[in-house]
């Protein structure tokens, strides 16, 4: 609000205040001060809206509610175990471009979250430079907590970076999205 607005919004604040009508047709009736224990309290009351857009990122991302009451996934072996086989398993997925479009796409569908699907849903296979898994997967660990997950993948073409996310401790890991390294 620029300095003239909320002037001008203080004098009707003030108007309104002091008990008179904009209209002017209604005469100006008087209440009586509250006491003490009738004036509002200086803090703002909670609200009840919903959060504003963007708060609950790994919503956003994984499409899943995530629980406030439950503890956030732990980044543990058993987790980077899973986390690794999984990108392992999606790259050997992806890594088809034998198959025609519906088989591919059917093929990768199991291991994407709604976002990852989303991203990929007019890649066409033939345009995939990498037929095989070379190795095992390789865990960034410094870019790694229980929620996400980023690992090299080498291929015939190349290392691929997968990301991966998930909601709950039992929950799947599930990619959000694949690129070259190199």
């Amino acid at each position: 609000m620029n300095r003239a607005t909320l002037s001008g919004a203080a004098a009707l604040f003030v108007f309104a205040a002091a008990g008179c009508s904009v209209g002017g047709d209604e005469p100006a009736t008087t209440s009586p001060e509250p006491t003490p224990a009738e004036q509002s309290p200086s803090e703002p009351e909670p609200t009840s809206s919903p959060p504003a857009e963007g708060t609950a990122p790994m919503e956003e991302l994984t499409g899943g509610e995530q629980n406030p009451t439950e503890a956030p996934p732990e980044w543990d072996e058993a987790a980077q175990t899973e986390a690794a086989d999984r990108a392992v398993a999606f790259m050997r997925a992806f890594a088809r471009p034998d198959l025609s479009a519906e088989e591919w796409h059917a093929g990768i569908a199991g291991f994407m979250s709604d976002q990852g699907a989303e991203m990929f849903a007019y890649v066409d296979p033939a345009n995939v430079p990498a037929s095989q898994v070379t190795g095992e997967a390789e865990v960034l660990e410094e870019e790694s907590t229980g929620t996400l997950a980023q690992l090299h993948v080498p291929t015939d073409a190349g290392t691929y970076l997968v990301t991966l996310t998930r909601v709950n401790q039992g929950d799947p890991w599930l990619v959000e999205y694949t690129d070259p390294v190199d």
